[in-house]
C-alpha cells in the first residue's frame, strides 16, 4: 500500500509539471485560482491495549479546489476531495485476521471565504460535507462541518485570532472545539502558524517551522485527529460506527521548488490512540486504547 500511494502522488506531481506552461509555472496569475493536493500516510502496527492483537493503517487522499479572488483580502472557493483509509488488523501472534472494519472510504467537499473586514482583519469560513463509510456500507454516512476564525494582522510579522470548530457526528450530536488562527514570524526564520490535517481530518494543528533557506524548510507538527465512519452492512456490527482518535507529533521537511509547487515529508508518532466501536443504535460495543505508532507520510500542493 505505502508502494502505491507513493506511485498516486509521485504521478499526479509528474502530471501536473509537465502539463503546465512554462510561464504559468513562474508566475501566479488572478484572479481565478486552482489547486491540487494529494497526501500518503502509513501508520505502523500497534498493539489494543484492552484487547488482543493490534492493527496497522495506509491511507491515501488526492483533492483540487478553485478560488475567486475578489481583491487581495476577500475570496471565495470551492474545494473536492477522495481518498480511503486501509486497516490491517492481526491477532496476538501476527496472523491477519478479519477486524471490526477494514477499507474505509472518504470524500469531502469544502467550500471557504475569505472576507476582509477594517483595515487589519479578516473573517475566514468553511462549511464542509463529508461522507465516511465502510466499503459495502449503505446506512447514512455523511456529516458536516464548519470552520471559522476571525484574524487580525497586528504587525507584518503577526496575524492572529480566535476561531471555532463545529462537526456532527454519525450517530447524534455535535463536536465544539475552539481554534487559535496564527502566523507568527517569530524571527526572520522561525515560524509559528496554524496547520492542516491529512485530508479531510478534522484540525487543524500547530505547526513550528524553520526556514533552511529559500527552498527547504523543517518543522514539528502536532495536532488531534479524529474520524469516525458507517460500518458495512455484512460486518460483526452491521450498520454501526467506527472511530480513530489519536495526537500525532510529527517532523516535517518541506521543499518548495518554485512558487506554486510545495512538497512536504514528516514522520513521527502518534500518541493517545484510541478505537470505538458502535452499533446502529449508537450503543458502544467495544473501546479500546492502543499503544503510541510510528507515522510516516508525504504530502504535495500545487498551485496554479
Amino acid at each position: 500500500m505505502i508502494r502505491s500511494t507513493v506511485t498516486v502522488i509521485a504521478l499526479t506531481l509528474a502530471t501536473l509539471i509537465f502539463a503546465m506552461p512554462a510561464e504559468a509555472q513562474q508566475q501566479q496569475k488572478g484572479p481565478w485560482f486552482f489547486r491540487i493536493d494529494a497526501a500518503g500516510a502509513h501508520q505502523s502496527e500497534a498493539d489494543l491495549k484492552d484487547g488482543s492483537g493490534g492493527f496497522s493503517m495506509d491511507r491515501w487522499f488526492i483533492g483540487a479546489g478553485v478560488d475567486y479572488a475578489f481583491n487581495r483580502r476577500t475570496s471565495v472557493g470551492v474545494s473536492v476531495g477522495g481518498g480511503q483509509s486501509n486497516y490491517d488488523f492481526v491477532d496476538e501472534d501476527g496472523t491477519g485476521i478479519d477486524g471490526p472494519w477494514n477499507k474505509i472510504e472518504e470524500s469531502r467537499v469544502s467550500l471557504n471565504g475569505r472576507f476582509g473586514f477594517g483595515e487589519t482583519g479578516s473573517i475566514f469560513i468553511i462549511p464542509t460535507l463529508r461522507t465516511h463509510r465502510e466499503k459495502g456500507a449503505s446506512g447514512d454516512d455523511s456529516s458536516w462541518g464548519l470552520f471559522a476564525a476571525a484574524t487580525w494582522r497586528l504587525s507584518e510579522d503577526l496575524t492572529i485570532g480566535p476561531g471555532l470548530g463545529v462537526f456532527s457526528r454519525l450517530e447524534s450530536g455535535t463536536r465544539v472545539f475552539p481554534i487559535l488562527a496564527i502566523d507568527w514570524n517569530i524571527s526572520e526564520r522561525w515560524n509559528l502558524s496554524t496547520g492542516r490535517g491529512l485530508a479531510s481530518s478534522q484540525g487543524p494543528g500547530l505547526t513550528l517551522s524553520y526556514e533552511l533557506n529559500d527552498d527547504w524548510s523543517l518543522g514539528l507538527a502536532g495536532r488531534y485527529e479524529s474520524t469516525e465512519f458507517r460500518l458495512d452492512d455484512e460486518g460483526p456490527v452491521a450498520g454501526g460506527v467506527g472511530r480513530d482518535e489519536s495526537l500525532p507529533i510529527v517532523f516535517t521537511a518541506g521543499l518548495k521548488p518554485t512558487r506554486q509547487l510545495s512538497l512536504s515529508m514528516f514522520a513521527g508518532i502518534e500518541f493517545a490512540g484510541k478505537l470505538k466501536l458502535k452499533d446502529a443504535t449508537g450503543v458502544t460495543v467495544e473501546e479500546s486504547k492502543y499503544d503510541p505508532a510510528l507515522v510516516v507520510g508525504a504530502t504535495f500542493d500545487f498551485r496554479f
